[in-house]
């Protein structure tokens, strides 16, 4: 996700003029991933490693991980997509935004067709949007559509009930097109599992969920519009996160991810077996109940900060070079880090000072595997901070976390990279990633800033704004980012060759597994 492409997607999506803002498809890549992606190899089957990630529709896809939004790829379109690169035309080949930022009208591109053998309408995209209106796409919000109307069969106009920058990449980009002739007749798609309840138009249909396993068999589409899917089925299977790596190795698998940076010192001089690495778009972080005391004193907040020594946390648990995490959460590398905001280094002392004298009890809700707290305790506790860990499940956190019911919590998760509007997500209650929650942080600059920035539509303003956001989240500290973690993908480079996907999808999820990685290109 290179500074260079900020101007590039602001511009897209700031809709600058009614020029058109994309006409073709780019016929191929460029650079490494380009190149793999091109060279993709025609195999029968390719199977990665990931979790149940629920029914695969988008009424019905877990919200635990990010699983279940990357499947749905597969399955489904949207208008526009990403390459390596940045936004690219999709089941749109190209669009005209109005001056304000309001009007977005797609111009379709001809010979999508449904799984079925159904064509894809302007109707079918107009539906979409007045469906998830009723019906919300459970990974992200399309409630800044105020309406969307086919004009003929060919253009689509999708309006806004106010200018939203990020709605190419956040929206255009994520919410998966339906069928209107599957959906319409649907009340209540959140039991919906009747014929064509997976149908989509992407590379891939569903051919196969084994629930009580956890695994999905994905068959290829034979009348693809984008290209012909050289990889015949692909598979998801339930893979426990220790074993994954030496599946791979042993041909069990063909992708695999782990958070451990050792794997490429073990597989280097492989010649089958490669590892990609992603940028650091995911975080580990501390959500911290501000409305709770003592942490709602700022003070408080202040002191856990300088006491963690968190380039030592994050070299112990990832095993590979830290990234440090940063106070105005923005990971560095983004184009939208501000390097002016301010970070807490690790400063026993200033802690010490900070707290007077005085000493607290705290306690922090972590998964039972997380390795991090062990590590915090004797830091806090060098300060005056006694830390109790309590262990619960995925569930029992995120509700503890919803419903405010904790002081610290440890949250490791995807969704810092790509487009910066997650920081207002994440401020309003509109963050669906499970994994995600305890933002508890009220501040009424805070908040007209982030209403500002993503109505914002000159690059150069919303940058300003965004940067402002993330000088007072390191002021208040609402979060206390402890590191930012990278993938490390595992593949059989002879069946499979991932790419990084600029920015991941949506905001920061890093997909390797594209689907242009499995087009003849």
């Amino acid at each position: 996700m290179p500074p260079p492409l900020l101007g590039r997607r602001a511009l897209l999506a700031a809709g600058l003029g009614p020029a058109v803002a994309a006409c073709a498809r780019p016929a191929a890549q460029s650079g490494p991933a380009g190149a793999e992606a091109r060279s993709a190899p025609a195999v029968d089957r390719v199977r990665f490693a990931w979790a149940d990630v629920g029914v695969p529709t988008p009424f019905r896809v877990s919200t635990a991980g990010p699983g279940g939004p990357v499947l749905l790829t597969l399955l489904y379109d949207t208008l526009t997509w990403k390459d390596d690169r940045g936004i690219i035309p999709w089941l749109a080949s190209r669009w005209e935004v109005s001056p304000d930022g309001r009007d977005y009208t797609f111009i379709l591109v001809p010979g999508a067709r449904w799984q079925d053998g159904q064509p894809v309408t302007t109707q079918d995209v107009a539906f979409t949007f007045d469906y998830y209106a009723r019906h919300p796409y459970r990974w992200m919000s399309t409630a800044m559509v105020e309406a969307a109307e086919a004009l003929d069969a060919a253009h689509v106009r999708v309006r806004l009930k106010e200018a939203y920058a990020p709605f190419l990449e956040e929206v255009a980009g994520v919410a998966p097109i339906l069928p209107s002739h599957v959906w319409a007749q649907v009340d209540d798609p959140s039991t919906f599992d009747g014929a064509g309840a997976s149908l989509g138009s992407g590379p891939f249909r569903l051919a196969e969920y084994r629930a009580a396993e956890g695994a999905y068999r994905l068959s290829a589409n034979p009348d693809y519009f984008a290209g012909r899917v050289v990889v015949g089925e692909l598979q998801q299977l339930n893979t426990a996160a220790e074993t994954r790596v030496l599946a791979v190795r042993q041909g069990e698998l063909e992708l695999a991810h782990t958070t451990d940076g050792s794997v490429g010192a073990a597989l280097k001089g492989d010649s089958r077996v490669k590892v990609l690495e992603t940028e650091p778009l995911s975080v580990v972080r501390l959500a911290v109940n501000t409305a709770r005391p003592p942490l709602d004193r700022r003070e408080v907040r202040e002191a856990i900060a300088y006491a963690l020594d968190r380039a030592r946390i994050a070299a112990v648990v990832t095993k590979a070079p830290p990234v440090v995490g940063r106070d105005g959460v923005v990971p560095p590398g983004s184009p939208w880090f501000d390097p002016q905001a301010a970070s807490r280094a690790f400063d026993p002392a200033r802690s010490r000072a900070l707290l007077g004298g005085q000493r607290h009890t705290l306690e922090l809700i972590a998964d039972p595997m997380d390795r991090e707290p062990e590590l915090m305790q004797p830091m806090l506790e060098a300060v005056g901070i006694s830390l109790v860990v309590r262990r619960a499940d995925a569930k029992t956190r995120t509700q503890l976390l919803r419903e405010g019911r904790f002081q610290l919590g440890q949250l490791q998760h995807i969704g810092v990279g790509g487009d910066p509007d997650f920081l207002r997500r994440w401020y309003t209650g509109q963050e669906t990633n499970d994994f995600a929650q305890g933002f508890t942080f009220v501040d009424e600059r805070y908040a007209q800033l982030a209403a500002a920035q993503a109505a914002a539509l000159d690059p150069a303003r919303r940058r300003e704004l965004v940067w402002r956001m993330q000088t007072i989240l390191a002021e208040q500290l609402p979060t206390i980012v402890l590191y930012y973690r990278r993938f490390y993908w595992v593949y059989d480079s002879a069946r499979y060759r991932p790419m990084n996907t600029w920015g991941g999808l949506m905001n920061g999820i890093p997909l390797v597994q594209n689907k242009l990685t499995f087009l003849a290109r």
